[in-house]
């Protein structure tokens, strides 16, 4: 069985926060493009589902080497040659990842958060316990919808924001 060690970090955010942020997340290879999402989904601290894409080209354009959202797919209204992969369907063994090798993630093509993902280490036996897993952390998240001055909020909305930091740490405890 292959582990990958894969050093997500924050390149961009669209607010300007988050320099620095990194998290080293260990994936096996039989697991999808779109379980390494839902991992770094819940290592920033993300609540709200967006599409998102992986990018093994650097040209976005190049439709061959993006690794889509499933949802994406839902309407199927790809231009000849403009149609992704699906990530749902794309286990990371397939990539043929190597040590220091790197791609992008874009999580919200809206707001277009900005990671750079390196290929730490290929090993190849598991250690015990569920994979993936956050084995490293570095930074604060920044806030997926922060709370800008001026912004004004109903009460229904404190109700459903975002949840705090307990929650994170529930969900990924720091390495020991």
């Amino acid at each position: 069985m292959t582990i990958y060690a894969l050093k997500v970090e924050l390149r961009q955010t669209p607010y300007d926060e988050g320099e620095g942020t990194w998290r080293v997340i260990e994936i096996k290879g039989s697991q999808t493009l779109d379980q390494l999402h839902r991992a770094i989904f819940k290592a920033f601290g993300r609540w709200e589902q967006h599409l998102y894409s992986f990018y093994l080209s650097s040209d976005r354009r190049d439709a061959s080497r993006e690794y889509a959202s499933p949802y994406l797919f839902e309407e199927d209204d790809f231009a000849p040659g403009t149609r992704p992969h699906n990530a749902r369907h794309t286990k990371i063994d397939q990539l043929s990842l190597h040590s220091r090798q790197t791609f992008n993630y874009v999580f919200d093509y809206g707001d277009d958060w900005e990671h750079m993902i390196t290929v730490l280490r290929v090993l190849d036996e598991a250690g015990v316990g569920q994979y993936p897993r956050v084995v490293e952390r570095h930074g604060d998240s920044p806030a997926q919808y922060p709370r800008l001055p001026g912004d004004e909020y109903e009460d229904e909305d404190l109700e459903n924001s975002p949840p705090g930091p307990a929650k994170i740490i529930r969900l990924f405890p720091p390495k020991e």
